[in-house]
């Protein structure tokens, strides 16, 4: 047996939460999710502007408090070099750079995970709501966003928390690299290792999210099998998911690219969480309804032929007792 055969045959197959007669077989992901975002513009703004509040914490924390903290550092000192001798000039510029870092350490490392949970909460009835628009349905935005937040938030703040973790360690890292790369002209190998150790860490658990966070509402699983389910599905297509994943990644990246940047942060507030959570659902729902979904059909075709097989083997058996019983009561009747 094939490693993906030995994976698909631990999963737990179950009919999904979608509407009665839904087609598994789309022609188009891309496609469906295009036109899911057209039709619901207005709705997906909307919830776009609900999910940039789970994020006030941290733009707060980093476009308030550090630069403040910062520009209280920079008063105080001093940043001349020699301008004579004599003067007894003293240059702060180390100094301020290890302040400066020693700040956004206290920042990131104080405020990515509570605004991870936050959005992981909001998260909930975000998805839950594409979810609908996916499936076509009529969404009501506060109604249901409220409604899934009730049914799903657990299982989001669980994945968000880990994220955050993530997050927040490869920030302080990455932090502390920098720091020791401006003060002392190079940075502790400890902490490339551990950068690069959380990164593959961080890409394995975005990879899992890309397909969990859309099962976590379109099947009720317990939470073991939300796992199990997920990371045999994620192994299984680990090729078109790590690229989906990598992709989403770039576009990430691209927010340190300054007039790139500044156009993914307005697309962001506006739509970006929305249309993110809607493609994010459609390559999920790919994965979930070629696996989960035949699987899972294919499974009641079976046990439909087996039913109708002892159907009909019932059948001919009643007929040859009543033949049997027709036969006994002819030959007494001659006797």
């Amino acid at each position: 047996m094939s490693v993906t055969n030995k994976l698909a045959a631990n999963l737990v197959l179950t009919r999904d939460l979608s509407p009665e007669g839904r087609t598994i077989l789309y022609k188009g992901r891309i496609r469906q999710a295009m036109q899911t975002i057209s039709v619901n513009m207005t709705k997906l703004v909307l919830l776009n502007l609900i999910m940039v509040v789970a994020c006030v914490p941290l733009i707060v924390m980093i476009m308030y408090y550090q630069n403040m903290q910062e520009a209280a550092i920079l008063s105080g000192m001093n940043f001349s070099t020699g301008i004579g001798i004599g003067f007894g000039v003293q240059d702060d510029t180390v100094s301020a750079l290890s302040q400066i870092y020693d700040v956004r350490l206290k920042v990131y490392g104080i405020s990515i995970f509570p605004t991870c949970l936050l959005f992981g909460l909001f998260a909930s009835g975000l998805y839950y709501c594409c979810r609908n628009m996916l499936w076509g349905a009529n969404v009501k935005i506060f109604k249901h966003f409220l409604r899934g937040i009730k049914s799903h938030w657990y299982k989001f703040v669980l994945s968000f928390a880990w994220l955050g973790a993530l997050a927040t360690g490869f920030a302080c890292s990455l932090i502390m690299i920098l720091k020791e790369t401006a003060v002392n002209g190079q940075a502790n190998a400890g902490w490339w290792v551990l950068v690069v150790f959380i990164g593959i860490i961080a890409l394995a658990s975005a990879m899992y999210m890309l397909v969990g966070n859309g099962m976590y509402v379109c099947y009720r699983y317990k939470m073991k099998e939300y796992i199990k389910n997920t990371s045999s599905l994620v192994l299984m297509m680990i090729g078109p998911t790590l690229t989906v994943t990598l992709f989403f990644s770039g576009v990430m990246a691209l927010f340190f690219v300054n007039l790139i940047g500044l156009f993914l942060l307005v697309f962001m507030a506006l739509i970006g969480f929305s249309a993110f959570a809607v493609f994010s659902l459609a390559f999920s729902q790919y994965a979930c309804d070629n696996t989960i979904g035949y699987m899972y059909e294919e499974q009641l075709k079976i046990k439909r032929k087996e039913q109708e097989k002892q159907a009909k083997a019932k059948n001919q058996a009643k007929k040859k007792q009543q033949m049997a019983q027709n036969g006994s009561s002819k030959k007494k009747k001659k006797r």
